[in-house]
């Protein structure tokens, strides 16, 4: 996926678009919409534990690992950042480097 950003904010963008995609994995694999929204972090880590999912969040690089039962099923990875200018403004090209198996797995049977 690429999105854009305005030069200066593309760590807030990166950000956001990793919370959104963990948010929009867990939901694929099974997590109530309602409870991750509402728990803090303590209660929402005990609530996925009965789910069987752990999410690892490497501070180091960024990376994120979404593992169920012990086997992993989803990573976010660093994107590539692009410069790109447009007349007198600058921005990014964020190229986003993720895989998830509940989405593979969803656009296998869209082509069944």
């Amino acid at each position: 996926m690429i999105v854009l950003a305005n030069r200066y904010e593309e760590t807030k963008v990166v950000e956001e678009e990793c919370a959104a995609w963990v948010f929009n994995v867990l939901l694929a694999l099974g997590a109530d919409e309602d409870m991750l929204a509402e728990l803090d972090n303590e209660d929402l880590k005990e609530y996925l534990q009965l789910l069987e999912i752990e999410v690892h969040k490497k501070l180091s690089n960024k990376n994120v690992d979404i593992f169920r039962k012990d086997k992993l099923v989803a990573q976010w990875k660093e994107p590539d950042l692009i410069l790109k200018k447009d007349g007198n403004e600058y921005y990014y090209e964020i190229h986003t480097n993720e895989w998830a198996l509940p989405f593979q797995m969803k656009k296998e049977e869209e082509y069944e």
